[in-house]
């Protein structure tokens, strides 16, 4: 499908109906950025570039040492990272398969961790005439099923507050 384009300051839910079946919750977001995909692909290609998305909320740890996405440790391993609320507090525990995509065009990444059975999450990078596109698609299946609206609210508003915090930065 073709990504929509708006002048609004605010992350745009492309499906706003989502998948939503007994156990699996999907959203997809999306945002057009004023920096071209490159630019944006140095940014969001590392944890520490994940971490200023998330912040002061949530930091995660890099046992990566600030590889890149395309590089040995993430190709190779699957690296455990650990969410921690407000920088500190460990809340969950994920390990990562990442996979990126050829030419900077963004990443695949798949988890499981304490709250997810399953975290799926596909980052991509669009070329566009003013920049670039980040659509970011998340599927994830909370562990236990009262967990489930948790999951969806936190899900949906860390997504948001992501896309935000690159439009602020590349507006």
């Amino acid at each position: 499908s073709t990504p929509k384009s708006s002048s609004r300051p605010h992350p745009i839910p492309v499906d706003a109906s989502s998948r939503d079946s007994e156990s699996a919750m999907a959203h997809t977001f999306e945002s057009k950025l004023r920096a071209d995909r490159s630019e944006v692909w140095t940014a969001v290609s590392t944890v520490e570039g994940i971490n200023r998305e998330v912040a002061p909320f949530l930091r995660m740890t890099d046992p990566t040492d600030g590889a890149p996405f395309d590089t040995e440790p993430w190709k190779t391993s699957s690296p455990v990272l650990w969410q921690l609320l407000f920088g500190i507090i460990p809340i969950d525990r994920h390990r990562v398969d990442l996979v990126p995509f050829p030419d900077e065009g963004g990443f695949r990444e798949s988890s499981s961790s304490w709250w997810h059975r399953v975290w799926w999450h596909e980052r991509t990078l669009l070329d566009d005439p003013s920049g670039c596109i980040v659509r970011d698609v998340v599927e994830v299946e909370a562990r236990l099923r009262w967990l489930r609206p948790i999951v969806r609210r936190s899900v949906d508003s860390m997504m948001r507050r992501r896309q935000r915090r690159l439009q602020q930065r590349f507006s």
